[in-house]
């Protein structure tokens, strides 16, 4: 049976009507982007007795932090904007634990406005792997990549000093047993010199970790 274009055009909105087939969305568009590095206080990158022994008794925290590159959220220009969260659980974080909390911290650099765009871009984001957010704190923030070497900071409160692997092959001969706790376009492997935060009102642990494997480094994108 032959159809005009009219009759083409009703049959395709019956059907579309009728659930039967449906345009493909299409792809959102990239509106953040940045550079991240996360450090747990376990190794990420060991060998398989090691891992095993840590996954039951140590993992349950991190810190977690954001360089935004260029970006918009709601309206709101976030270039330039750096977040660090410090999160906790009641089990190794790679084992979806109850319990998890985080506190985060903002770039004191940021306005009111970019600031309260940027709680609202992590808790729409990253709902599940920030738990219930305690409190949203100003603070200055370093974040500063010298070649292979990351430092993040928060004066006495939390210190990250990590240098990434130079490419993936250089992190054999052991394994890597954790991903990165959010979606990132490309990570790697470092080893963090130091891993540390002091404590805080609203997160009650604390902990100084040295020289172990325990670093993600990488770009993310949403």
């Amino acid at each position: 049976m032959r159809m005009n274009s009219g009759g083409a055009a009703a049959a395709i909105l019956l059907m579309l009507g009728n659930g039967a087939f449906a345009a493909s969305p299409t792809p959102a568009a990239v509106h953040v982007s940045g550079q991240y590095v996360e450090a747990r206080t376990c190794n990420v990158y060991t060998g398989a007795c090691h891992a095993n022994g840590e996954s039951v008794t140590t993992g349950r925290e991190a810190i977690m932090a954001w360089q935004i590159n260029q970006g918009t959220f709601e309206g709101v220009k976030l270039d330039g904007i750096k977040a660090i969260a410090v999160v906790a659980a009641d089990a190794n974080l790679a084992q979806s634990p109850s319990g998890l909390r985080a506190v985060l911290y903002i770039d004191s650099h940021a306005t009111t406005v970019q600031r309260d765009a940027v709680a609202r871009m992590f808790e729409t984001q990253y709902a599940k792997q920030l738990g219930t957010v305690a409190v949203v704190k100003s603070a200055p923030i370093t974040f500063e990549r010298k070649g292979l070497e990351y430092t993040i900071r928060i004066p006495d409160t939390a210190y990250l000093k990590t240098t990434r692997y130079a490419c993936d092959h250089c992190v054999m001969p052991h394994a890597v047993w954790y991903e990165p706790l959010i979606s990132l376009k490309s990570s790697i492997v470092a080893l963090s010199s130091i891993n540390e935060f002091k404590g805080a009102h609203d997160l009650s642990t604390r902990w100084r970790r040295a020289n172990e494997n325990s670093s993600f480094v990488g770009e993310f994108a949403f």
